[in-house]
């Protein structure tokens, strides 16, 4: 049944290609590539789901490398996202490739091809062929960063061989309590809790030093900066609804969930009654405007060390999108009802650091307490406290590795 419902899919990946960008990259990519022979090679091999994912796994993968110059570092993805991102960057691995389908001929070609000594499974991308190939090969497997909760399907009855071969795995760091406790009810002797490896990849970025003139520029006037990431429509609405309020005491950075003219044209007409200028082609009135459109890729994260105040986009739709980012600067986060499936979201609300709102009138509640210095102070610091309680899995991982690495 796994094996025809894995064929089900990669035909239906098939059919789609031919008219989704996505699923023929998915399809080409798989056909194109070339795996390496890596027989007589040390060889560590990391694979993620998709680009997200690889940025939970990154801080363990980049110390791995600094630290074992004598190995071959292979990643892999299931998912374009991450694949057609990365596939030209060689200094992140010695070789970027795509995971092949999950049959047993597949499994096998990749496995004697790439010969892995040690391989690294981000999350939970659970593939029955691989992990019973790479048990049966002796292979040491580690999952990282494993978040579960009862329901998942993994714990359903169809998945019980899966399970049994994830019980047979060298170790699965998790990243809470609950994700131990569900594992060890199972019989699991092999799991520990590490923490959520995007917390050390989150701080590694916010300690590095960036400037972006076009940004002061544009913060120049005494007011402070809301950042708005990762924004969908429901959130600009909600947002836009109190630009009178906001355009007297913040100066605004939207960077929408996706660059198009649509999402472009809904912040432009929500708020109509305010000064607009785009990231990527400012104006020479720059200081005056009330708004910064963010229309370029990939200087979110580090744009929140410019903000007072962060709204993280999604909370009104399918969940909220990274709020660990801005939180790393210590920024208190506002974001929609929709964060119960993140941990971080869950705790720093308690705390009265993060505050989940359902409509603009909530907005303006939280915005009023945080005006005030001591909220606000307060909320810094539960995140400080945060993060000092919650940083450092990727060392505890990478120190196993290690281990393992010299084991005879």
């Amino acid at each position: 049944m796994y094996k025809l419902s894995i064929l089900v899919y990669f035909l239906l990946i098939k059919f789609f290609s031919y008219f989704n960008l996505k699923a023929k990259s998915w399809i080409n990519g798989r056909k194109e590539q070339i795996i390496p022979e890596l027989k007589n090679k040390k060889v560590i091999w990391m694979h993620c789901s998709s680009l997200g994912e690889f940025e939970q796994g990154r801080p363990v993968f980049e110390e791995l490398k600094k630290k074992l110059g004598n190995y071959i570092f292979v990643l892999s993805f299931f998912s374009p996202s991450g694949f057609e991102r990365l596939k030209n960057n060689t200094e992140i691995a010695d070789y970027i490739l795509y995971l092949p389908i999950d049959l047993p001929g597949n499994v096998n070609d990749f496995l004697d091809r790439i010969n892995p000594e040690i391989c690294i499974f981000v999350k939970y991308d659970f593939w029955f062929n691989f992990i019973k190939e790479i048990n049966k090969r002796g292979i040491k497997l580690i999952f990282i960063s494993v978040l579960l909760h009862k329901n998942h399907s993994l714990f359903s009855f169809f998945n019980k061989s899966l399970l049994s071969e994830l019980a047979k795995t060298t170790r699965i760091f998790s990243q809470d309590e609950v994700t131990l406790n569900l594992l060890q009810q199972k019989g699991f002797k092999n799991v520990e809790v590490a923490g959520d490896t995007r917390i050390d990849r989150v701080l590694e970025i916010s300690s590095r030093e960036f400037k972006d003139a076009i940004i002061e520029k544009f913060i120049s006037a005494p007011k402070k900066v809301l950042v708005c990431g990762s924004t969908w429509e429901k959130d600009i609405e909600v947002i836009s609804e109190l630009q009178n309020i906001l355009s007297e005491n913040y100066k605004l950075i939207i960077a929408p969930h996706e660059i198009s003219n649509k999402q472009t044209d809904l912040i432009k007409t929500k708020f109509s009654l305010s000064k607009i200028t785009f990231y990527s082609k400012p104006d020479n009135e720059l200081g005056n405007s009330h708004i910064l459109i963010i229309d370029k890729i990939g200087i979110l994260s580090r744009i929140y060390r410019y903000a007072n105040l962060a709204y993280i986009g999604g909370g009104f739709g399918n969940g909220i999108h990274n709020t660990l980012e801005p939180a790393s600067y210590s920024l208190p986060v506002i974001f929609g009802p929709k964060y119960s499936k993140f941990i971080e979201a869950s705790v720093l609300v308690k705390q009265k650091a993060f505050f989940s709102i359902n409509n603009t009138s909530a907005l303006k509640e939280v915005l009023s307490r945080l005006d005030d210095q001591i909220n606000y102070t307060i909320a810094q610091n539960e995140i400080i406290s945060f993060f000092e309680h919650n940083k450092d899995a990727s060392v505890k991982i990478v120190k196993y590795i290690e281990k393992l690495t010299n084991e005879k």
